[in-house]
């Protein structure tokens, strides 16, 4: 950013940078289609994870005085009209009282830099938490609907099933088939669970694994667990609209994925 540009302009660029560290894709200065017209938004960013999109518009004022009331009024206008999922104001030198209440109980947040920096990774972590889960969730209810269906179609989905089958010690049949895999998908929720409430460190059950792999912050966990869901959504398309021959499960795996299990499961003294 040239160092001679406006102190303004150079304010939306700090914002920006700081939404791009944390993953967002953002755009300075992007004209935004309402339902009422087209609107110029300082920055906009938006993010997909753990099948949540999010678009949210930022406002930035690098003002020398406090935000009055106003300013958020129209602001939360324009982010209604827009549908955003979430409306940012940053201000250094804070907001007025009136605009502090005028923000309560909608999808505005009020913050400065410092602030957001603090605040919000927990929060991004917390929003990928709850999609992982609903889609582990809804992956639980596919797999199970399985038995909802005559025996024929049945056992030819289950003919189709090439994920994890469980322990040699497992018992046989259409049972016991899955069970392994269910088991996963509900320590994966359970993982998730203890993260929350920050009772750190928690276990990530690989989908081939007899012990778990300890896990010590949100970046690695949401990773892999992100990772695994993708693979069980695989190999449950594969039972049920099958596009090539697959003979092993960790073929629907991702690379990034199998060399990080590699590397984790490799001995030390390697």
């Amino acid at each position: 950013m040239n160092t001679k540009s406006p102190e303004w302009k150079r304010y939306q660029h700090e914002v920006a940078a700081t939404l791009s560290q944390l993953g967002f894709t953002t755009m300075i200065e992007e004209k935004v289609a309402g339902v009422r017209g087209m609107h110029d938004v300082d920055v906009t960013a938006r993010i997909a994870s753990a099948g949540i999109s999010q678009l949210w518009v930022v406002e930035c004022k690098k003002w020398n005085r406090a935000v009055p009331k106003e300013r958020i009024l129209t602001f939360s206008a324009i982010v209604a009209d827009v549908g955003a999922d979430r409306g940012l104001m940053f201000a250094e030198n804070g907001f007025q009282a009136g605009a502090i209440r005028a923000s309560r109980i909608t999808n505005l947040t009020l913050t400065s830099l410092v602030d957001f920096r603090q605040n919000t990774a927990d929060e991004l972590a917390t929003m990928k938490v709850r999609g992982l889960q609903e889609r582990i969730t809804a992956l639980e209810n596919k797999f199970h609907s399985i038995w909802d269906l005559t025996q024929e179609e049945r056992d030819k989905r289950m003919a189709l099933y090439i994920g994890p089958s469980g322990f040699p010690e497992w018992p046989a049949g259409h049972s016991a088939v899955m069970s392994h895999l269910l088991a996963r998908l509900s320590q994966m929720k359970e993982a998730l669970d203890f993260a929350r409430f920050n009772r750190w460190p928690v276990a990530y059950w690989a989908l081939d694994d007899e012990a778990p792999i300890t896990v010590n912050a949100w970046p690695g966990l949401l990773f892999i667990i992100e990772e695994t869901v993708a693979t069980c959504e695989r190999i449950y398309d594969q039972m049920v609209t099958p596009r090539r021959q697959v003979k092993d499960w960790r073929e629907l795996q991702s690379q990034e994925m199998t060399e990080l299990l590699t590397k984790i499961r490799r001995p030390k003294d390697e």
